[in-house]
């Protein structure tokens, strides 16, 4: 008998209701609830939608619940109940409505204490920490290795959604036991040593999904997204052979094009990287990414207008506070400072935890000497991101100027430890030294800061021009601050 979606419900209640000798029913969906499937996204990670649970599950588990069944026939009345507040809980999953779906498994679970689907649906269903519990007794009970595979995934996707990286790396880890041979399990691996920033291993693990499926796209992106936080020329370069093999592969793989766009953007190749951005456009016209990454090249390359043309066409097919942050930037290098403000303000509206968007915020009410709002504004970027030294060090300045000496004197220490080869800090920690009137200390750090300057003409005759050019820039830069006041 075929049922209708509309009296799917009614004749699940129904059964409820009269419990007949021979009433069977098997659930007509699994509930739809915590995805399962990890992919990288251009460096970017995302879960796949939702995982259908029955999918997930033998077609005949051996479980606790099946030799219950077989005890005898004085259990078949309960077993059926039970059998029919799981199909009514697929049901409401299948609707999205969770809270009946829940409840129908809290019935089953009533009826059978030792139920792994009821369990595993419930687990499913539920959110955070209580779907963990669900999933601890999943694993105590005696089940099959499916069954044990399905729980330690689930249970680790919970555990990135709660970004607890460590405990979902080893869930990953125990389930690559049980199926070694599943390349998106170390995929999943990689993308948790990523985000607990152990680059190797991440490298490691990804190489193992290459061994695996050669002709994984997806991992090529990920290993070369690793290789690039390497922060130096060989891991860029590491990354760009993998960024091409995946073009190689497919040259319409989007987030192979906009990584290797990165790549060149990091090596200075602006143009080439401009170009790699317009074909990933060209390939999917609604990537945001792709756009957005074209704008910050045409900003480096001084194409303003451009800039601003592509954050807006960004901005059109998705608004986030990142790309609403980038357009402030943009309105700030054409000296449009309201709309900046305006920009940064409704990116933090969006997105209260995103610090770029209060430290730019912050440097506009500096530059408008509203030194109270940009201390505070500066403050928040901290909170948020304690490393960003920038911040550190305006916020010292702010504190400066407001005659808030410890606390400048403390922000000034934390500058030092976070960039301790800044002229900057030093010739700003120079001017509060000498506004206290300690002379001595002031020209220590004088004499630190126009130590680059010397340096800078060592380096130059020793042929270190690199080395030697981001001195000068250094002293220039000094100069500029010493001639300004």
């Amino acid at each position: 008998m075929q049922l209708k979606q509309a009296n799917c419900i009614q004749d699940f209640n129904r059964a409820l209701a009269i419990n007949p000798k021979h009433f069977q029913v098997r659930p007509i969906a699994a509930p739809t609830g915590r995805s399962s499937l990890l992919q990288a996204n251009g460096g970017c990670e995302k879960w796949r939608g939702p995982r259908d649970v029955q999918a997930a599950l033998p077609a005949a588990p051996i479980g606790l619940e099946q030799r219950t069944a077989a005890s005898g026939s004085c259990n078949r009345p309960n077993l059926q109940t039970r059998q029919a507040y799981l199909s009514r809980a697929a049901y409401y999953g299948s609707k999205g409505r969770y809270s009946k779906a829940i409840m129908n498994c809290n019935e089953a679970i009533k009826i059978h204490p030792d139920s792994v689907r009821a369990y595993l649906y419930r687990g499913t269903l539920k959110y955070h920490n209580k779907a963990l519990k669900d999933y601890g007794i999943l694993l105590l009970l005696e089940s099959t290795k499916e069954i044990v595979l399905t729980v330690l995934i689930n249970r680790a996707l919970l555990y990135v959604e709660l970004e607890d990286y460590s405990n979902a790396l080893e869930d990953f880890k125990e389930a690559s036991l049980c199926n070694p041979s599943n390349s998106e399990i170390y995929q999943a691996i990689g993308i948790c040593y990523h985000r607990l920033e152990q680059l190797e291993e991440a490298v490691n693990s990804f190489t193992q999904v290459l061994k695996l499926d050669p002709f994984s796209l997806d991992a090529y992106v990920a290993r070369g997204n690793s290789y690039m936080e390497y922060g130096n020329e060989a891991g860029n370069t590491l990354a760009q052979k993998d960024f091409l093999k995946a073009l190689h592969l497919n040259p319409k793989y989007v987030k192979a094009r906009i990584c290797l766009g990165y790549n060149l953007q990091a090596f200075g190749k602006f143009q080439k990287a401009w170009n790699q951005f317009t074909v990933a456009i060209d390939i999917d016209p609604k990537c945001h990414i792709a756009y957005d990454g074209r704008a910050v090249v045409c900003l480096q390359m001084g194409d303003t207008f451009a800039a601003f043309q592509d954050t807006n066409a960004a901005l059109k097919l998705t608004t986030n506070a990142q790309l609403l942050t980038n357009r402030g930037v943009i309105n700030q290098f054409m000296g449009h400072l309201n709309c900046a403000m305006k920009d940064y303000q409704q990116a933090i509206s969006i997105n209260p935890g995103y610090a770029l968007a209060y430290f730019n915020a912050a440097n506009i009410y500096f530059h408008h000497r509203q030194f109270s709002q940009a201390n505070s504004y500066y403050s928040k970027a901290l909170q948020l991101d304690p490393r960003n030294e920038s911040a550190v060090l305006n916020r010292a300045i702010t504190n400066t100027l407001l005659q808030n000496i410890e606390e400048a004197k403390e922000d000034f220490e934390k500058a030092v430890c976070l960039c301790p080869f800044s002229a900057a800090v030093y010739f700003n920690r120079a001017n509060l030294y000498r506004t206290l009137k300690q002379y001595e200390l002031a020209e220590k750090d004088i004499s630190t800061a126009l130590m680059y300057k010397l340096r800078a003409d060592v380096r130059g005759k020793m042929g270190f021009s690199e080395e030697a050019i981001a001195d000068y820039k250094q002293a220039i830069s000094i100069q500029e601050m010493i001639d300004a006041k």
